[in-house]
């Protein structure tokens, strides 16, 4: 990494580069059925392996000193390197020494993109589970078929990604082009939602 004699600050690459892939690896969904007596579950799982996310919520929050990545701020450090000073790509460069207080340099934490790139995001999500009871036909005068139902949404995730859901988009549907799936800026997280309903035909 080449440092910037002047502050010890890392030197960005200012040409436009492929840094990463957002498309996953495979994506699969399992969807499962069960009959016991009048009870029915049925649920469906989606499976994601692969894909890089950039991570644009995190960055916010460090830039602005509110990530976990800025809590030793007052610590001092050494970026690992070598300086640009003329010996870059010789056979002995010189290493960088120069210590740094984030706290008391702003610059520490504007930290290219690539750093914030989240790669080879997995994730295992219960979709949907709907739980029913069939009741006995005319259990009610009049009612010909009598059925309760507790659904569930995105009540299960499993994922090693650190964002607040995997499956982020940074535009709406209404975008056109490719979209910006694999964008994380501010995006919430799926909602945990339970339904509960009663079905009657009569």
């Amino acid at each position: 990494m080449l440092i910037n004699p002047a502050n010890g600050l890392p030197i960005t690459d200012a040409t436009y580069r492929v840094i990463g892939d957002r498309n996953a690896d495979f994506t699969t969904g399992w969807t499962n059925n069960f009959r016991m007596g009048n009870w029915r579950i049925s649920m469906l799982w989606d499976l994601k392996m692969g894909g890089d996310i950039f991570n644009g919520t995190n960055r916010f929050m460090t830039v602005n000193g509110l990530s976990k990545y800025t809590a030793d701020r007052y610590v001092p450090r050494v970026v690992t390197g070598v300086l640009r000073d003329g010996l870059e790509n010789s056979a002995t460069p010189t290493a960088n020494t120069i210590s740094i207080i984030p706290a008391l340099n702003d610059a520490y934490y504007t930290l290219p993109d690539e750093e914030f790139i989240e790669r080879d995001v997995n994730f295992f999500r219960l979709r949907d589970i709907t739980v029913s009871y069939t009741f006995k036909k005319n259990v009610i005068r009049g009612v010909k078929n009598l059925s309760a139902f507790v659904t569930g949404n995105d009540l299960i995730l499993f994922t090693n990604y650190s964002g607040a859901d995997p499956s982020v988009n940074g535009n709406t549907a209404a975008g056109r082009g490719v979209g910006a799936f694999g964008f994380d800026y501010g995006t919430l997280a799926a909602p945990m939602q339970v339904n509960i309903g009663i079905r009657a035909s009569f």
